[in-house]
């Protein structure tokens, strides 16, 4: 877009010393980087607090980003870091009710209404919703590594390789750990009927685990 410059331009123009940009980074991102590490933590405060060390660390890093590859996973990596690196210290870990995030904006659907959103009625909106918290309440079965793919690859929509960048392994790891995710959930789920974008956790877009991987 005409006059929004892009996040290696604010990068470039922070590493020269200019503060102003930097800021700029934090309010573009804040709120994805706060999403991801509140549904992994549940605690709004830690939450608060590790997203601000994210971007602590990132402003300390920023000389190591490697502006040829995409900043947004970068930023990402050390979010996820550091929020996985807190739930191991507490020894426990959990994912939020969607209701909760009423309070804090999400980018890709601020202003729409559930009905804009899901592209439904009310009724529809209403059994896509309560689908959601299902799948939420499965998500606290899975071991913290396993949250993060499912909420990076399904909520935040991010690619194969982007997940494999954050976490530092491959795609093909994430591949079979997504697939083992899923079969997970499914065994959680199997009478609840799934609608609409949360149908994709089980069908299609990705290769089924081989025998030697189950």
């Amino acid at each position: 877009m005409e006059g929004y410059p892009k996040d290696q331009d604010l990068i470039r123009q922070t590493l020269a010393g200019d503060a102003r940009s930097f800021e700029n980074i934090v309010e573009r991102h804040q709120q994805a980087v706060f999403r991801i590490v509140y549904r992994l933590l549940k605690d709004r405060l830690e939450a608060e607090d590790v997203a601000q060390e994210a971007f602590l660390r990132c402003y300390q890093q920023l000389h190591r980003y490697d502006p040829s590859r995409p900043f947004t996973p970068w930023l990402y990596r050390i979010a996820t870091n550091l929020a996985l690196s807190r739930l191991r210290r507490r020894n426990r870990y959990w994912l939020v009710p969607w209701d909760q995030f009423k309070g804090t904006p999400d980018t890709k659907t601020a202003g729409r209404t559930g009905a804009d959103v899901f592209g439904a009625g009310p009724e529809e909106a209403w059994e896509m919703k309560e689908t959601k918290q299902e799948v939420l309440h499965a998500l606290k079965s899975l071991k913290p590594i396993d949250q993060t793919v499912i909420i990076l690859r399904y909520f935040e929509e991010l690619s194969y390789e982007e997940i494999a960048f954050i976490l530092r392994t491959t795609r093909n790891n994430i591949e079979v750990r997504i697939c083992r995710a899923r079969q997970r959930l499914r065994e959680l789920m199997k009478t609840f009927p799934l609608e609409g974008r949360y149908r994709g956790m089980w069908e299609g877009g990705i290769k089924s685990c081989s025998p030697a991987e189950k």
